[in-house]
């Protein structure tokens, strides 16, 4: 089954229960939610992410991603990361990995009164600092700029979050990236969640689909543990496995 079809059996899924309403998108899952700090706040992501692939292993040491709250409903977001990578049979060797920079704007607030959805929407450009960053293999050649929306609502302890939009590449060609999580508080620290995230092809074809399960657990209102472990399931190369482990500091 293609991912598409997954997707929006999850999307019709999460979105047709009726309860109450947030969102819980965002570090450490990769589908993003239409959650932003607060107005002059901070909410910063440190973590060790990884990607496994048969024959190489990368590391993301620290990835490191800085958000900044403008109002309440725009954030400004800078992310980027030391790479470390490697390959079977070669050194490890290591230099600045792509560098994401990013506005969020929540335009659609409804949830405060426990009913209604929460939209935004995330324009994001990805680019090399390091021109031979890509040529090494430490990211991905080129610039890339994706729009993609976002939504979120809460069914009392239940959350879901669904993004999805284009991806547009300066050396590939275009892809759609879409993405779903479902997430339950099992206490008022602890949140579990399930996510389901793909991109493709415009025309559908040649597909990547990863499953992923996470968890948030505040230690205390401005430090959250947030952990993440996935695997592709569908992939024209060989199936990776990816891992975030960090702390969410608020300020």
């Amino acid at each position: 089954m293609k991912w598409k079809s997954l997707f929006i059996a999850l999307a019709v899924c999460a979105f047709a229960t009726p309860y109450e309403a947030r969102g819980q998108g965002g570090p450490p899952m990769i589908t993003d939610d239409p959650g932003t700090p607060g107005d002059k706040k901070w909410e910063i992501n440190l973590a060790l992410a990884f990607e496994h692939r048969p024959g190489e292993t990368s590391f993301d040491l620290p990835a490191i991603d800085l958000n900044y709250g403008v109002g309440d409903h725009i954030q400004l977001t800078l992310q980027t990361a030391p790479v470390f990578l490697k390959r079977e049979g070669y050194g490890l060797i290591g230099g600045l990995g792509g560098t994401e920079a990013a506005v969020k704007w929540r335009f659609l607030d409804q949830q405060k009164n426990g009913d209604g959805f929460d939209m935004s929407m995330f324009p994001r450009v990805i680019f090399n600092v390091v021109s031979s960053s890509a040529r090494r293999g430490l990211s991905q050649d080129g610039t890339r700029l994706q729009i993609p929306l976002q939504m979120a609502k809460t069914f009392g302890r239940w959350h879901a979050d669904l993004e999805f939009g284009p991806l547009v590449s300066s050396v590939a060609r275009s892809e759609w990236l879409g993405g779903i999580v479902a997430g339950l508080d099992v206490s008022k620290q602890t949140l579990l969640m399930a996510e389901l995230h793909g991109t493709s092809r415009m025309n559908f074809a040649s597909d990547v689909l990863t499953v992923n399960v996470g968890i948030h657990h505040e230690f205390s209102a401005t430090r959250i543990l947030i952990v993440s472990l996935g695997r592709e399931v569908s992939s024209p190369d060989p199936l990776a496995t990816i891992g975030y482990f960090g702390m969410q500091l608020i300020y």
